[in-house]
């Protein structure tokens, strides 16, 4: 099913629409008629002049002008519609089935608010047909449900009451309304039809669609009553014990929460609805990244699951390196980000304490060209010269850091600048979107990290810093794709020696982000991980013990990838927290 593309006054693409369809209707020109009209119907399908064409072309045909609206194998949404308006004529369950597949593929339109299905009395619709219409919506409709959406849609509520009053004893006709009714009308209503489909037929399935509508209209503890037994009833259906978790858990009770879905666990431990809401509520309770790795794990290995789940993207989402990365810290930055774009070509000279990263000094130099760094006291060594012997990105001459690798290709920027991104739903998600930096050469991907291509115009208002880290981020997940390196598929040892000559060259914000890219390959490959555990152990507290003589500006950001990384050594972790903690607490009393 395909929708119209390119609108920019739905009513006005309409009119322009069915102008050519009465210029080929007159022409005796059913098909360009029909055409247009689909066409029409996309843009505004309820439209009175629409139908009013539809209608006269179907009067044309014998068979009221449903061969004209063909429904193959990739149908346009128009023509789904209109085939949907023709066939009530003989087929009105036919047509209301039609009419839900163009609500579910678009619910913010108004696809069914016609007059035929205004006017359709409720015993003219058999009513199995019309579970099915109903489950149709369900599915789609999304909860909450926006305003827009529950007006496009009104039509089908007030079809469900008529309904149902032509078929009061119809158990599941009333659980589906009750499904559709508090997505998009009274929630107290909903609970009322729930409650009778649920006194019809006390099944699992009539049991829920109560629960959830009690659970809508604000009646959590009748909805868990309800649950309680429908859970008694089917002790092995532990979906039920994860819904009945979300819900505690949404409501504060985490420690209720986690007893019902432990004790899911403890029946079937690999049972993916009971996963899914397990480990994300036990880093709800103790913020441990290592059972968003064991979810990973768990994500990868399974088999099929019986729906989509997102709790590994909710528990990242908005979470450093879990769901988007660490923003630039560094304090010339900071100044930069006192300038608007207007006022930088200022001149002068700024004072910082200590040397910061090349990467953010090579920004600052940048955009203001023409101020002065002053640098105080000596270059730590530690900061100059690579911490291991490896691969150089930038060459000191005293306080300034010039590039030590080429720029890379013009093919390379453009990629890298289509793909990075500053948020992710979670690691894994970063390095599959990364995958296409994977075709271009090592040289590229290591000159991309010293080199970041300008902000394309979807970044437009993004912080300073933002952008570049962002596009380093993507670089480095692409030397983790790097086919160059490529020996056996699945292997990324030698992908992962780049990586850690990077991690362990100048200290920079290529630093983190080689350390990041090391990290998703543990979260990948269980094989890597005491590799991988020991070289962000080390850098990290090779930065701890940098801070007693001298400031360390990535330092939070190691820490952080610290507690990322799988297995990693819980006193390692511990001094992570301390550190965040202590930095948090530091931000905290410098904004009060």
């Amino acid at each position: 099913m395909t929708q119209a593309e390119g609108v920019h006054d739905p009513i006005q693409e309409a009119h322009g629409e069915l102008a050519l369809a009465r210029i080929a209707l007159a022409g005796d020109d059913l098909t360009h008629a029909a055409n247009h009209v689909a066409g029409a119907i996309a843009y505004a399908p309820g439209l009175p002049e629409v139908h009013e064409l539809l209608a006269a072309i179907a009067a044309r045909r014998p068979d009221g002008g449903l061969s004209l609206f063909p429904l193959d194998d990739h149908p346009f949404l128009g023509t789904v519609v209109a085939h949907a308006h023709l066939r009530s004529v003989s087929d009105v369950d036919g047509a209301l089935s039609l009419l839900a597949k163009a609500t579910a593929f678009d619910p913010a339109q108004p696809w069914a608010d016609v007059a035929w299905v205004r006017a359709l009395p409720g015993d003219r619709v058999d009513p199995d047909t019309f579970v099915q219409v109903l489950v149709t919506l369900m599915r789609e409709l999304g909860e909450p449900t926006s305003d827009e959406v529950r007006q496009a849609n009104a039509v089908y509520l007030e079809l469900t009451a008529r309904v149902l009053a032509a078929n009061p004893k119809h158990a599941m006709l009333h659980g589906a309304a009750a499904g559709v009714g508090r997505r998009l009308g009274d929630p107290a209503m909903a609970a009322r039809w729930g409650e009778t489909a649920y006194q019809l037929e006390p099944s699992k399935l009539t049991a829920v669609w109560y629960a959830y509508a009690l659970r809508a209209a604000g009646r959590l503890p009748d909805a868990l009553a309800v649950m309680a037994e429908a859970r008694r009833q089917n002790p092995l259906d532990l979906d039920l014990n994860a819904d009945v978790a979300s819900w505690l858990s949404d409501a504060g009770r985490l420690d209720e929460a986690l007893a019902v879905i432990e004790d899911a666990m403890r029946i079937d431990p690999t049972y993916d609805c009971a996963v899914h809401t397990a480990y994300r509520l036990r880093f709800q309770r103790d913020g441990d990244p290592q059972h968003l790795v064991a979810l990973s794990d768990f994500v990868r290995t399974a088999p099929a699951t019986s729906h989509e789940h997102t709790d590994l993207a909710d528990c990242c989402q908005g979470r450093t390196w879990l769901g988007f990365v660490a923003g630039p810290s560094a304090s010339c930055i900071n100044v930069l980000d006192q300038f608007p774009a207007d006022q930088r070509d200022s001149e002068g000279e700024i004072g910082i304490s200590g040397l910061e990263p090349p990467s953010a000094l090579a920004i600052f130099r940048r955009e203001m060209p023409n101020v002065t760094v002053a640098v105080a006291g000596d270059p730590p060594p530690d900061m100059v010269q690579p911490l291991r012997p490896g691969r150089v990105l930038w060459q000191y001459a005293g306080f300034r850091a010039e590039p030590a690798v080429p720029p890379p290709s013009a093919r390379a920027s453009a990629l890298l600048a289509e793909v990075a991104a500053p948020s992710w739903p979670d690691p894994v998600s970063a390095y599959d979107h990364a995958l296409p930096l994977g075709e271009l050469p090592l040289s590229d991907l290591v000159g991309l990290l010293v080199y970041p291509p300008p902000a394309p115009e979807r970044m437009t208002g993004i912080p300073d810093g933002w952008w570049e880290r962002s596009a380093q981020t993507f670089a480095a997940l692409g030397i983790l794709h790097c086919r160059e390196l490529a020996t056996t598929p699945g292997d990324t040892t030698a992908q992962r020696a780049v990586l850690a000559e990077i991690a362990y060259g100048i200290e920079d914000w290529t630093t983190e982000v080689a350390l990041f890219a090391l990290v998703v390959a543990a979260w990948l490959d269980p094989d890597c991980r005491d590799e991988v555990r020991e070289l962000v152990g080390r850098r990290f507290l090779d930065a701890v013990e940098a801070t007693q003589h001298r400031p360390v500006t990535i330092l939070a950001s190691l820490a952080a990838l610290a507690q990322l990384t799988p297995g990693m050594v819980a006193e390692v972790t511990s001094l992570a927290r301390e550190i965040l903690a202590d930095l948090e607490a530091e931000q905290d009393d410098a904004e009060a």
